[in-house]
């Protein structure tokens, strides 16, 4: 028996949930080594923050708007081959951005590609993914099972930033980027061994927007704009941050990201044992506080020592936070049977919203302060993930 065959028996992991672990892991892999390098790489080309920004917030208001309307072809195909195309857009993502990085220069053809075929990848893969996982993943041990699949990719976060530096330095981003292409497209073949499902899409467009502003849902869809907006602080502020902090070293940000991820790895498999059987709730209170206080210590790091501490405190209590909260959505998507699709929609509505007016809030701080006072506002706006409510957000009762 191979030893991911015992993992997969001691965590009572299901083949289908097997199978979707196999091409995340693959994925995550080619995606990680762009990763937190891919911001880093705009703001280098471009020489300014406000054009990473904009890039980002552009691809997430185009997605915000369209997703209502994608929707509609959950019916006319199966999970898996919506997350197949939405593979192939990744891939020909990271091919626009070769050629981006072959031109050296800020060519608005292929920045015009790269935000259309972004944004077709996150419109054909997340919605399917998180459905087919909310489906496959054992009920009574979603916890553990998240926990899973985050240590493997915390694993491979271990290696790979150095690896990506190194790649950076000795042969430039365009090898980076082709070695980013060759794994997305090998994670393309579990997906072949992936169930078919399908789910039907009962919402309108605009009946779409009316439950998202609804008074009903509207603690649990602002929770999710709160995470939006700490998500983006996280994905594209902190690692221009630490990068300019660290004097432009790649190898400095990778040899450091690495540790942080080394040190909190352990954390992530005893968590989840914790999420099972402690109430996600209270937990959630509890480390969405010393989560708050992580971004607020970034805001004061002044050196590549103090970026390792706090970085491995952000992570600890992330992985406190994270861990309950993806297992209450999971549980939320589930227990809306025929409306898990609906609810995962409105997530992605929410989630992006956010990650947008972070956008326009940011560009405006920067007018008149640094960046830093971004990191503050994270950690006043991630307080408000805690409003998120299984008993509050159910499509089921709400469209009878």
């Amino acid at each position: 028996m191979s030893l991911f065959a015992k993992i997969q028996k001691v965590e009572k992991i299901s083949p289908r949930l097997r199978n979707l672990y196999l091409h995340r892991i693959a994925r995550d892999i080619g995606a990680s080594l762009v990763g937190m390098y891919g911001p880093i790489f705009f703001y280098i080309l471009s020489g300014s923050l406000q054009f990473v920004l904009t890039f980002y917030g552009l691809i997430c208001l185009l997605y915000f708007v369209f997703i209502p309307l994608w929707a509609k072809l959950i019916r006319c195909l199966s999970m898996h081959i919506l997350m197949m195309i939405g593979n192939l857009l990744l891939i020909l993502y990271f091919i626009f951005l070769y050629f981006l990085a072959r031109s050296g220069d800020i060519v608005l053809s292929l920045i015009i590609l790269l935000i259309l075929s972004n944004t077709l990848f996150r419109l054909f893969y997340w919605a399917p993914y998180h459905i087919d996982f909310a489906r496959f993943v054992n009920k009574h041990h979603r916890g553990r099972q998240l926990s899973f699949l985050a240590i493997i990719v915390s694993l491979l976060g271990i290696v790979l930033p150095i690896v990506s530096a190194f790649i950076i330095s000795r042969f430039g981003f365009p090898v980076l980027f082709i070695f980013a292409i060759v794994l997305i497209f090998i994670s393309s073949l579990p997906i072949f061994f992936i169930p078919h499902t399908r789910e039907k899409y009962s919402f309108s467009y605009f009946e779409t927007f009316r439950k998202l502003f609804s008074k009903k849902h509207f603690k649990t869809n602002l929770a999710y704009f709160a995470d939006g907006v700490q998500d983006y602080v996280g994905a594209l502020i902190w690692p221009i941050f630490i990068f300019t902090l660290l004097k432009g070293e790649y190898m400095s940000v990778g040899l450091v990201s690495a540790a942080i991820v080394l040190v909190t790895c352990v954390l992530r498999y005893v968590t989840g044992e914790a999420v099972d059987r402690f109430d996600k709730k209270k937990l959630m209170k509890l480390s969405s506080l010393l989560y708050s206080l992580g971004w607020f210590f970034k805001a004061i790091v002044a050196s590549g020592f103090h970026i390792f501490l706090v970085g491995v405190y952000h992570n600890f209590a992330s992985v406190l936070f994270r861990t309950p909260l993806d297992v209450l959505t999971y549980e939320i998507a589930a227990d809306e049977g025929h409306y898990v699709d609906e609810f995962t929609i409105l997530r992605e509505m929410s989630l992006n919203l956010g990650r947008v007016l972070m956008v326009v809030f940011s560009l405006v701080l920067l007018i008149f302060v640094n960046m830093a006072w971004i990191f503050i506002v994270a950690a006043i706006v991630s307080l408000l993930v805690n409003l998120v409510s299984k008993e509050e957000f159910y499509l089921v009762a709400s469209s009878k």
